[in-house]
C-alpha cells in the first residue's frame, strides 16, 4: 500500500514516484555511484570533490597520502605532486648552466598521461625557458626525473616552476 503525504486532506504525492537519485560517475573506472557514496563502488577511488572543485584526477586528494621527502615544493594546479631540481650531473648544481633535472614526486593516487608545464627564470627574471612534458605512469611514492638540457638554459636559472596541466587515473 502506498505511503501518501496529505495536507489539507488533499494527497499530494506517492513516495514511490519519488525515485529521485542524485549519480555520481566515477573519474577513473566512470561507474555510476549514489550521490552520497564517498567512495567508488567498483574501484574504490575517493568521491570527494578535488581542490578545486572538482573531481579531475590530478585534484583529489587520496585519503592516505605519503609523506613527501624533505625538500620537496608542492607542483601548482596538483593535489599531491611535488618537485625538486639537482644537477643533471647529479646533486647540487655547479656552474648554473649545466642542465637540470626536476624529480617529481607522487604522494597521492597513480596517475598516467600527466602532463606538466616546467618554466624556468632567470636573475633578472625573464623567462629562460617553458617545456611541457609527458610522463606516461606516475605511480604513489614514484619518482621521476624529468631534463632540462643545458642548451634550454641561456642564463644561470633562479626560479623553477612546475605546474601539472592535466592527468588521468592509473590503477594501482
Amino acid at each position: 500500500m502506498p505511503i501518501a503525504i496529505e495536507a489539507a486532506d488533499q494527497p499530494i504525492g506517492d513516495f514511490r514516484e519519488c525515485n529521485i537519485m542524485m549519480e555520481t560517475e566515477c573519474p577513473r573506472c566512470h561507474t555510476t555511484n549514489r550521490d552520497i557514496a564517498r567512495f567508488c563502488a567498483r574501484c574504490g577511488l575517493s568521491l570527494d570533490i578535488g581542490v578545486d572543485g572538482s573531481r579531475r584526477a590530478e585534484q583529489i586528494r587520496h585519503p592516505r597520502p605519503l609523506t613527501v621527502p624533505d625538500d620537496y615544493l608542492p607542483c601548482d594546479k596538483a593535489a599531491e605532486l611535488y618537485y625538486r631540481t639537482e644537477s643533471s650531473l647529479g646533486g647540487e648544481t655547479l656552474i648554473a648552466t649545466e642542465g637540470v633535472n626536476v624529480i617529481i614526486f607522487n604522494a597521492g593516487y597513480p596517475l598516467r598521461d600527466v602532463v606538466l608545464e616546467v618554466r624556468g627564470e632567470g636573475d633578472d627574471g625573464s623567462e629562460l625557458f617553458n617545456v611541457e612534458r609527458t610522463v606516461e605512469e606516475l605511480a604513489q611514492g614514484k619518482e621521476v626525473a624529468l631534463e632540462i638540457p643545458s642548451y634550454e638554459l641561456s642564463a644561470p636559472l633562479r626560479t623553477l616552476t612546475v605546474t601539472l596541466q592535466s592527468a588521468d587515473f592509473g590503477w594501482e
